[in-house]
């Protein structure tokens, strides 16, 4: 076996298909699972890490790093169930042949979720994730069933004749390739009409299959012939690849590297591997004797080949692979670099790489081992690299995306100056404002409510001093030219002095307020909300967890409700609200320091709690951020250690559906930069100065930690990780983040190098 080497390798990556050389690197053993009981079939979900074993009664989960069994998940009554999985939705599907029986697992829970029972002789499924289907073959009764990913309800079943066997799936084209065992031959079913066309005749005793969705091929292995099978699904013809070194009657286990774009085979005691650019075959390792099961699956971003071995797993490297996320968001005007890290077994102490499709974004180049430049034109830009071993021939393809994002800034020379640039930003255009809201911009209580309510009434949250209007605001005052005006609090916190200075401004001021922060809250939302579906609930005594709520609960028409967090219990008034607003929905801001488990239960009286907590105020900001916003053109970013330049935002990110996040002062959390990804923003406008908001924010530092962007799952449809929350069997949501409650590949989706 060949020392393994840490060595720096190229970036990033297209969405269509790039030429790769299997070469003459060996393997480098990854994974050593011990299940305790004979494995019957493998799939891998590349996203998360995670491997999944079947065997007689249920099916395993294992980290594919650690090894370990992390689950296991109960088949009753199940003997040598098979697999597929959808990782794009984080579903597997394990079929049960001798009870009829279909099951959909859920990742996010390791659970049986629901299940169907098929009629027939059933012999293998396969799924396409592209179209959220599952077919099945029934055997002897010559068909396949599909059935929907969601609903499972079973589909017209297609026809094809014969005994239908193994069956294969283009994700690309939309096409099945099914075996007819007894033909032998191999029909080509387009899911979109169920027409069928073909057969296609194959050499006898079919038992592997894998597809190429990328040359829209589909690979067979005859149990007693030491030859490859290739029928060309575009052509409906096929011809024959020659396996070296031939150790055995035939091909028994096959899988695709669509990365790679290699099949790797079994074939006695050797794995083979076929380029499926060239045709060419080669002897890869003396490991074949190891692997049982008839599907060999491979983690497509780390390029690691897995598969049963009796009663274990086993995953062996392929000789190269990328390291760390490379796609994320780059600042248009700003000097950036980013290094790119490789894998490989070969004894080698540096990658040749190249980008091979689509182009970097203008102003950046890849030279050496790092991208570098300044980014001039905002956009998103996909990108293909092929790292290759020098003197092995052994490369890989990864997809990656680069978004150039415009950063701008908003601030004054004080809070007060700063909402007032807010406003400008916000309502350039002064007959488009409805309602002006004024409220204390020293303390925070108050203008939390008022934000969402600002963004209700059309209008912007102007900060004052409690016993003065500044200059600033005034003039902003006058330029809106409000035909009303809504002050929050009470006159200990807005005073008098400065109501009367706003009556001057517009011909209506009506302050509202309450006895305390939770009733002027309560107050503010009846005033401006004659009902409200949904409701944000936040602690009204601190405000980190509300600013971001508050630009949330604003792009929703809903209100932002302040409470005692440390109250067990839902008070009357707030009760009586919740109430008169017909609220069926409450959005719970907040972990257990700040707002007690039983208040949160309690809420459970009035319709469906969702409670959105964070290990802290930043990690809150993103869940309540990827709760409520698909994608936005703008994200704004605010001081998360204060909250001045924030309250004002919040009514603009809630009038602009613009997702807020608090930060850090001095960089951005890894996370905010992976949601500002995801969201598909081409602007980030800072509010606040360099003295709350450092040069390092405007140029999208991260604070460090792990990226969770995978690249774009290679040769086949642009399908980029799970949307945060999706129901089991849900539409697919392209380039979204992960699901929070599911683990994300630490090699691909980590820092670079990690």
């Amino acid at each position: 076996m060949a020392a393994a080497s840490l060595v720096a390798a190229g970036v990033a990556a297209a969405g269509v298909p790039a030429s790769a050389t299997p070469g003459t690197a060996g393997p480098e053993s990854v994974l050593q699972a011990d299940i305790n009981a004979t494995v019957t079939d493998v799939a891998v979900d590349s996203y998360t890490a995670q491997v999944f074993a079947a065997h007689s009664g249920g099916v395993d989960v294992v980290n594919e790093f650690s090894g370990e069994v992390t689950a296991n998940i109960p088949l009753a009554g199940a003997a040598s169930p098979l697999l597929d999985a959808d990782a794009t939705r984080a579903l597997v599907w394990a079929l049960d042949a001798g009870n009829n029986k279909l099951s959909r697992i859920d990742e996010r829970t390791n659970t049986v979720t629901d299940s169907v029972v098929i009629p027939g002789d059933l012999r293998d499924l396969a799924v396409d994730h592209a179209t959220g289907k599952v077919f099945v073959t029934t055997g002897t009764s010559g068909t396949v069933v599909p059935v929907d990913e969601s609903s499972l309800a079973l589909g017209t079943a297609i026809t094809v004749g014969g005994t239908a066997g193994r069956i294969g799936v283009d994700t690309a084209s939309g096409v099945l390739y099914v075996v007819n065992a007894a033909g032998p031959s191999v029909s080509l079913v387009n899911e979109a009409t169920s027409s069928v066309t073909g057969p296609v005749a194959i050499p006898a005793n079919p038992v592997a299959i894998t597809v190429d969705s990328a040359h829209h091929k589909a690979y067979l292995g005859s149990a007693t012939l030491a030859t490859v099978t290739a029928v060309d699904g575009t052509a409906g013809t096929a011809s024959s690849i020659t396996v070296p070194n031939v150790s055995g009657p035939g091909i028994t286990a096959l899988g695709i590297d669509p990365s790679t774009q290699t099949v790797i085979g079994k074939n006695g005691t050797q794995i083979f591997r076929i380029d499926t650019t060239t045709g060419a075959a080669s002897t890869w390792s003396d490991q074949g004797g190891a692997v049982t099961t008839p599907d060999i699956v491979v983690d497509v971003f780390v390029n690691a080949v897995i598969y049963g071995a009796g009663t274990t797993v086993l995953g062996d490297w392929e000789p190269i692979s990328f390291l760390g996320s490379v796609s994320g968001v780059v600042p248009a005007g700003a000097p950036y670099q980013q290094q790119i890290n490789g894998w490989t077994s070969a004894p080698v102490s540096s990658l040749d790489f190249a980008v091979t499709a689509g182009a970097l974004p203008p102003g950046l180049a890849l030279s050496g081992d790092t991208i570098s430049g300044t980014a001039t034109t905002a956009g998103s830009y996909t990108f293909g690299l092929t790292a290759t071993i020098p003197g092995y021939g052994d490369s890989v393809t990864q997809t990656y995306t680069l978004r150039v994002v415009n950063v701008n800034r908003t601030a004054g020379g004080d809070r007060f100056a700063t909402s007032v640039e807010v406003s400008k930003a916000a309502y350039p255009d002064p007959t488009k404002v409805g309602t002006v809201y004024v409220a204390n911009g020293i303390s925070f209580p108050d203008a939390l409510s008022g934000g969402p309510a600002a963004a209700k009434d059309s209008g912007p949250l102007l900060l004052t001093a409690p016993g003065y209007l500044p200059a600033s605001v005034s003039a902003e005052i006058t330029r809106l030219h409000p035909a009303n005006i809504i002050v929050v609090g009470g006159p200990a916190v807005v005073s008098e002095d400065v109501v009367t200075a706003l009556k001057g401004l517009s011909p209506d001021v009506k302050r509202v307020s309450g006895g305390d922060r939770f009733a002027t809250s309560r107050a503010v939302i009846q005033n401006t909300f004659k009902s409200a579906p949904t409701v944000y609930v936040s602690t009204g005594l601190n405000f980190p967890d509300s600013l971001s709520a508050g630009g949330a609960a604003g792009s929703l028409n809903a209100p932002l409700l302040l409470v005692n967090g440390n109250a067990t219990s839902v008070d009357a008034a707030t009760a009586s609200l919740l109430q008169s607003l017909g609220t069926t929905k409450i959005v719970v801001i907040g972990g257990n320091a700040v707002m007690t488990p039983s208040l949160v239960a309690d809420f459970g009286r009035f319709g469906t709690v969702v409670h959105l907590a964070g290990g802290d105020r930043f990690e809150s900001s993103q869940l309540i951020v990827e709760s409520a916003f698909q994608n936005s053109s703008r994200v704004i970013l605010a001081n998360g250690l204060n909250f001045p330049d924030a309250l004002g935002a919040s009514a603009w990110s809630g009038k602009t559906a613009s997702p807020l996040f608090i930060t850090l002062g001095g960089c951005v959390p890894q996370r905010t930069l992976d949601d500002t990804y995801f969201l598909g923003a081409t602007n980030v406008t800072l509010v606040g100065g360099t003295a709350v908001l450092a040069p390092e924010v405007a140029a999208l530092t991260s604070c460090g930690g792990f990226s969770v962007i995978a690249p774009a799952f290679p040769a086949a449809a642009p399908l980029v990780a799970k949307k945060a929350g999706a129901s089991a069997g849900g539409p697919v949501v392209s380039d979204h983040r992960p699901d929070p409650s599911l683990p994300v590949n630490p090699l691909t989706h980590g820092e670079a190098g990690h």
